[in-house]
Formats: C-alpha cells, structure tokens, sequence
C-alpha cells in the first residue's frame, strides 16, 4: 500500500527534482503559523511546547506523527469517511492532490469531502498547500470551507498513507449479476509491448526536449506517427486517445525511461530494468495509470495552454472501489453504477474538474473523443461543441471511457453482457483486485513454450498466447517490434543484434532464445548471421563515454606516453598519429599538460584557419582547432613540414599547409566544389575564397583557356578575378608591374619569359597577337619569341 511515493512531472512539463516525502510534507507545514501548529498538536493530544516559535512546534508535530504510538491510534480511529480519503490516496501512490481533485473523488464515494478533508487537515495527517502568490494560511477551516480553492492543494503524511488499508465505499452496489455471456478479458500485455517498442525507439535515439520541456517536433512527430505505438489495439473495448504520448508518460513514471540531469533528453533505462521489473511491470503500469493526470480518458493528453484540468482521471480509483463492494466473481451492470453514482453525486460525470465561472468555456483547440453531459454541454457553450477534432469523434461516456477504455487494457476488469437483458457487465480480475489490495498477485496464465515463427527472411511472428511480461523484456533486448496487434511481428537486424550485444547478451543465447521459442528448427541463415554480425562488431570498439586528447606535434604525444608511464599510470590508446584515447579521465596527468582547450562537437565549425597574404599558405591555430580538421585540410591543401623548435622554445601552436595546383586536382578528384571550398573557407577563416584559390580552380578546368600579352606589354585577362589571382599568387606577382584597369597590368620587358614559365608551372599559357609574332620575327632571322614594347597590348585567357 505505502510504495514507491513520487512527484512524476507530466510529459511536456519541465521536470522538477522530486524532494523526500517527509522533507516536503515538512515544507506544506512550515507556511502554518504557531497557533495552527498547536491547534493540530492539541487535536492529537500532543501537549505543545510554550511560545509561539514556529520551529518548535513543527519540529514536536513531525517527531509526535512520527511516533507509531501516536499515528496508529490517530489513523484507527479516524471515521470511515477519512479512512477511505487515506484509502484513495495511498492506492495511488500519489501523496499530493489538488483539493479540487480530491473533492470530487469522495464525493463520487459518498463521502461529504469539505467535513472529511477538514478533519484530516486538523489532525496533521494532510498538509493544506497555498500558490505561492497565495496569502499565508491564516485559519484552516475557513480555507477549506472557503468558495475559491482553485489553488489549494494537499499533501499526505507518508506515515499515514503506510498505515492505510483499502476501505470500500458505502452502501454497497445492489446484489451482482451472476448470468453472463461473451466474457471479454485481455492479457494485459498491451501495455507492456508498447512499452518495449518505445523503449526500443529512445535505445536508437534519445528524444530531445525544448528548455521549456516539450519534445521537438521531429521527435514528437517520430513518436505519435510510429504505427507500433500509436496503431489501433486490436483487442479494444473503447479506443484510448493520445496513445503515444500516454506510453511516454507511463515510461518515465515506471522508470523504463529516464531524463538526463540537464533535462534536454529523454532516454531508455538499461536493459537490466527487464530483469529486474517484469515480473511486475503489469501492476507497476496500472498504479501510474490511476495517478495519471495530465491524461484523460475522454480527451486524451491535457493541452499545456489549458487553463482547466480533465475530472476523469479523478474518477478511477473510485470507480474500481464501487466495483469491489459487490462479492468477488459477481459482475455490476454499468448501468446500475451510474445510477448509484447519480443518486449520491447528480455531477459526477463532468467533463472538467472545477466548473468554469463564466458562461462560456475558453479552450484551447482540443483532440476531443468523449462526449460532455447534457449539463457540461450546456455550460461549455459553443467553445467545446465547436472544438475542431484531429479524428473522428468517438461518443463515448465517462464509465464506458475509464472503465471499458482504460481500465480493460491495463487488465484490471474484464467485460460481458448479461444474459437477459444484453446490458454492459463488469468485474474486477485478479489484477484489479491486487492493484486495490484486496487480493493476492495474479497467478500467472498457461502459456505454449512454442510460439515464435522464425523465417528465413529475418521477420518473425510471434502469438500472443506464449509471452509473458519477462519474455517480452528478454526478446525487446535483441528484436525489433515492429507491429503489434493480434499477432506480433517482430524482426532481427544488425542493429537489435548489436544492441543486444551491448546489453550483454551473447551471441548464442540470442540464438537460444528463438530456438527455445520457435515452432520450428532455426532457418540455418538466420543463427549464422547473428554470429556474423556479431563478430563485425566485435572488430569496433565502443566506448560509451572518452576523451580524445590532440597533440601538437608526433614528438608530443611519444612525451605524454612518456609522463603516463613515469607516473604508473595506464596507458591511453594511440588510435591516430597526433591522437590519444583515454577510457578513465582521472588518469590524465594534467599538471603537466598545457591545455589548449576543448570542443563541443554540437556546436557550428569553429573559425581556426587563418589565409596568408600569397592566398595559398594557410595557418592552423590548434588552440582553437578541432579534430575534424585535419581531415578537412588534407582533402585539398598539403602540410608543410614545420621547422624543429629551438631548444626551450616549446612547441609552437600553430601549422602551416599550402593550396597547390595538385592538391586542388586531388580535392577535385574527389568531388570537391567551388561551392563546397566556398562554405569551407566561410565556416573555418570567415572569409571567402582567396583570389590565388580561385585561379587555381579556374587553372584546373579542362580547357582554362590561354593568356596572351600584346605591346606595349601589357597583360590583360578574360575578368579581373583572373588578375586579381596572378597578383597574388606568389609566383606571378613579382613579374607583374603597374595595374592599369580591372583587366589590364603592365609587364616589364625583361620579365615576360619569366611570366611564361610562371604561367605554364601554373597550367597556364601565354599567346601573343599575331601582330606580335610578325613583329617579332622580323626584328630576329632566328625566330626567337623577343616582345618588346610597340605600342601594342596582349591579350589574355
């Protein structure tokens, strides 16, 4: 009855550390002042200590309930009406409620809430919670009795909610119905399978959240249109809505997903959470389920703009107890419960939790698949009969909607008609009875031992009738659920094996396992490539979490491995030329390591390149460098070989590579663009492509063209990008003179051979007019290309 005690946080809500039962039900009451201290000490026959000093008091009224020679009597001899409000609660597992919430389910129980509250309220076994921006509690009486308890909000003392036993509502249901027909009671699995299968979508990739805590939307949207988790239950009474969303929230309230500290991600607990909860998942799942609130039968998951809460999720615990009042094997017609629950409670049924004070109902665009009381639609206005509906909208009552939706699936009731009249039966199973605690676990069910299909393709089938909630942890391991309906169909890859392998199976007890379970003998392919794909991962190492250390120069890192053995420290692994891997961080000597610093590999390319003035000598600052580097600079630069350090100099930060006609046609070769070079150098200099770049790009075109001078001699190119290349390469700018126009340069005489062999080592060519030619010729009998200046210009291409 006590268990686990926990603030869950809804899915969408950003998560907030959860304090001890005792340390928050101590913080409810620090807000009381000194005289309500007493008042409570008094009430349960505590004499309080003299003064008004808050702390005492509270400190005597925590060590007096504390005592069990104090709360046993105080909890025996409560009434029945606080006995079932302590029952409610502690069945669960939730020990804070809003008043208005709990309000509503005594009142569906037959209990006067304001007078049960009241009295629980004044002998310290609920604690009365105010907003924050609320006034301090002045007198507890008026605050209960009070009209706006919008904001009011109970606390039970974990003490109490120990002691408490399941109390059922009175008078009982009038006498069960024994003639039934079409009896209808699920296996209680589809819960769990669906629960794996997600388990095994966050195993691929953990889902992000937002700041504010809601999923982003290309992980919701993985989430909801996933067929495994959102499909149709083939086995359905009255469908739920909001079915992904509802496994995700039951998941982080079992445990089988966990947020991380910072909580940016959701992500799948370790496999040993099958081992060591599915054997009682089933009562795990249904116990978060009946303290789910931001989750609604009618209406699926609560929207985060809206302002009012759902009232059925306030409802279920009630409902299973006025099932219990009848003998156990009897059924209860649905029809004479909401007779009952009318007679005691004429709006038990409505839609929201607290009514809303004006006429109309202001809501929020809604996924509405229930439908309202006459006196709710009444309430609500057009808002709500006009909500648009992202489905078909299903009529469906609150007692058809928590009872045969909800209720049947996790495998608390089953269902029937009765004989007669063919009227809608039910009856809580062995499960709901031991959820209720009025009865010992569920044995479990007759399976067949042999009820996989194992085909040669990799699929798989599988029947329900042969699983349990272990088997189904045992086979999520290393299969993938890949439908889930009638018949289950699973399917074995690479990645459910590795992922199998990284939870600590072995190949052969994966191959065991479908063995033990099929009908069949194995398809020989199939066990053979399980240990293929076993032994192809055996070949990578995985480490789930390391530090990759860069070093400067290859003489650095052989003096690092250096201080880790003079140290008697264990060795990092050398996994690149300049690169160590180290498994435990501790073991890093970083006393006598200067740090350049680290990276986050999320984050956009860090500027670390800077360009020289030639435009093909660029210098790398390691400081601010990466290890995606170096990669990245190979494809199309070459290193030059840096000169070695003076003696007590210390290694410089800084490399050098230089941009060639041939490392250009090498990145070429392998698929480099003008446009990728372009976001290269943007990301990693900040600027655009050198200008010497671009005539080597240009250069390495198939047919780049020739260039041609002409006298006098002057240069001239096809655009000035060309010339504004030639002006910087290092090898041309020397033999250039005064620039005369955007495409136009001056060339000395006595240089032009020189710009010849310049051009052609660049895979360039120079081409004199014809005019030149002639003029060359004649001045010289032996042909000899000698320009000279004449007035006339060459060209160039």
């Amino acid at each position: 009855m006590s268990g686990p005690q926990r603030d869950e946080p809804a899915l969408g809500a950003a998560p907030t550390p959860a304090e001890p039962p005792m340390i928050a039900f101590r913080s409810a009451l620090r807000r009381y002042p000194a005289r309500l201290l007493i008042g409570v000490l008094q009430k349960i026959g505590v004499e309080p200590l003299p003064g008004n000093a808050i702390v005492a008091q509270l400190d005597l009224l925590i060590e007096s309930l504390d005592t069990p020679e104090i709360l046993r009597p105080l909890v025996d001899g409560l009434d029945h009406g606080p006995r079932l409000a302590l029952s409610l609660i502690a069945l669960g597992e939730e020990p804070r409620w809003p008043f208005a919430g709990l309000s509503h389910a005594l009142a569906a129980l037959g209990v006067k809430p304001r007078e049960t509250i009241r009295t629980l309220v004044e002998r310290g076994l609920l604690a009365a919670m105010v907003g924050q921006d609320a006034p301090p509690i002045d007198d507890l009486g008026g605050l209960i009795e009070g009209t706006s308890t919008a904001t009011l909000s109970l606390r039970a003392h974990p003490g109490a909610l120990a002691l408490a036993r399941t109390i059922l509502p009175e008078p009982a249901l009038p006498a069960g119905i024994n003639r039934v027909r079409q009896v209808r009671e699920t296996d209680a699995l589809e819960p769990i399978l669906r629960l794996a299968a997600l388990w095994q979508r966050m195993e691929e990739a953990p889902l992000r959240q937002t700041q504010q805590g809601m999923l982003y939307k290309r992980d919701r949207e993985r989430v909801e249109d996933d067929p495994t988790l959102a499909g149709p239950i083939a086995d359905a009474l009255e469908p739920l809505p909001d079915m992904a969303p509802l496994w995700l929230t039951l998941a982080l309230a079992t445990g089988l997903a966990e947020r991380d500290a910072a909580g940016e991600r959701i992500s799948a607990a370790k496999p040993e959470f099958w081992d060591d909860n599915a054997f009682h998942l089933s009562q795990m799942v249904a116990t978060r389920w009946l303290a789910l609130r931001d989750w609604s039968e009618l209406a699926g998951r609560k929207s985060d703009e809206a302002p009012l809460e759902p009232a059925s999720p306030y409802l279920r615990i009630s409902l299973l107890l006025w099932l219990a009042t009848v003998p156990e094997g009897d059924w209860v017609a649905l029809d004479d419960l909401s007779t009952q629950l009318g007679r005691i409670y004429p709006t038990w049924d409505r839609a929201l939790l607290v009514e809303p004070p004006a006429p109309l109902l202001t809501l929020p665009p809604a996924r509405v698949t229930g439908k309202y009381s006459k006196a709710n639609k009444a309430a609500a206005g057009p808002a709500v009969v006009a909500a648009p509906v992202e489905r078909e909208t299903v009529e469906v009552g609150t007692l058809e909607a928590v009872l045969l939706g909800a209720a049947y699936q996790f495998g608390l009731l089953r269902a029937a008609e009765e004989e007669e009249t063919g009227r809608r039966v039910v009856q809580l199973s062995a499960l709901g009875r031991y959820v209720l605690a009025l009865g010992p676990p569920p044995e479990g069910r007759a399976v067949f031992e042999h009820f996989l299909y194992v085909q040669p393709n990799f699929e798989i089938i599988a029947y329900r009738q042969g699983l349990t909630p272990g088997l189904i942890g045992r086979l999520s391991r290393f299969l993938l659920w890949t439908r889930v309906g009638a018949a289950l169909e699973l399917k074995l890859t690479p990645e459910s094996v590795y992922r199998g392998l990284e939870g600590g199976l072995a190949p052969d007890s994966m191959v065991r396992e479908m063995a033990e379970h099929s009908q069949r003998a194995l398809p020989p392919g199939v066990a053979d490539s399980v240990r293929t794909w076993s032994v192809r991962r055996d070949k990578v190492t995985y480490h789930a979490a390391t530090t990759l250390i860069e070093f400067a120069t290859v003489d650095d890192l052989d003096a690092a491995l250096g201080l880790w053995e003079a140290e008697g420290r264990k060795a990092p692994a050398r996994v690149a030329e300049r690169m160590l891997l180290v498994e435990d961080e501790t073991t890093i000597p970083f006393q006598r390591f200067r740090m350049a610093g680290s990276r986050d590999y999320r984050r956009p390319p860090e500027s670390c390149v800077e360009v020289a003035g030639d435009g093909v000598t660029l210098t790398l600052d390691l400081a601010r460098s990466d290890l995606l580097i170096d990669a990245e600079l190979a494809r199309f630069a070459d290193e030059i070989p840096a000169d070695p350090p003076s003696p007590g100099s210390g290694t410089g930060l800084r490399r050098r590579f230089v941009v060639s006609r041939k490392s250009l046609a090498r990145a070429v070769e392998q698929g480099a663009t003008p446009q990728a070079l372009a976001r290269w150098f943007s990301d990693r200099t900040g600027g655009e492509v050198p200008a010497s770049i671009r005539l080597l790009l240009h250069a390495a075109n198939p047919e780049p063209g020739a260039l041609s001078t002409s006298r006098p001699l002057i240069l001239r190119t096809r655009s000035s990008e060309l010339l504004d290349g030639l002006a910087q390469h290092p090898s041309t700018a020397p033999l250039l003179g005064e620039r005369l126009g955007p495409t136009a340069v001056e060339v000395a005489e006595p240089l032009i051979e020189s710009l010849y062999a310049a051009l052609s080592a660049i895979g360039l060519t120079l081409e004199a007019s014809p005019e030149d030619s002639l003029s060359a010729q004649g001045d010289d009998p032996s042909g000899s290309r000698q320009p000279r200046a004449s007035g006339r210009t060459r060209s160039s291409s």
